[in-house]
């Protein structure tokens, strides 16, 4: 089963934040659409990944952890 994340509010204004700057962007350059979307997605995902690493939440860091096990990573505590 998939966590449900423990920040749900960073979320939703981390994507209301990228999908402000990626239109607001898409219209200044002239961009399409779909790379409005593109580019929108992309600053609301980073943003939202920067969030968790800024505040360095358990979940975070334990989904980091489980991440690095799954690829092989060491040096990490059981």
């Amino acid at each position: 089963m998939i966590p449900l994340c423990d920040t749900p509010g960073q979320s939703a204004v981390a994507a209301a934040v990228g999908g402000l700057l990626g239109g607001g962007l898409a219209v200044t350059f002239g961009l399409g659409v779909t790379v409005a979307v593109l580019l929108a997605g992309f600053l609301a995902g980073a943003g939202d990944i920067l969030a968790h690493v800024l505040r360095g939440d358990a979940q975070f860091r334990a989904a980091v952890t489980r991440v690095r096990r799954a690829v092989g990573r060491r040096g990490e505590p059981p």
